[in-house]
């Protein structure tokens, strides 16, 4: 259960990504499989900056 909130923020960012920009990715013609990558992806990726800056990480990598 630890892990979970950890798990919560990139589904999180990734809901936000994929749902709210969508008008964004349909005016530059990006399908809906690129769209879902891309918001996976950038979901990882802020989640990855958030815990290098706190110093720890949802998998025990860094820190904590």
């Amino acid at each position: 259960i630890y892990l979970l909130g950890y798990q919560v923020m990139t589904a999180f960012i990734f809901i936000l990504i994929y749902y709210l920009g969508k008008p964004v990715f349909v005016s530059f013609g990006v399908t809906d499989r690129n769209r879902f990558f891309t918001a996976l992806a950038l979901g990882l990726i802020f989640e990855t900056i958030v815990f290098s800056i706190t110093g720890t990480t949802g998998y025990k990598l860094i820190g904590s």
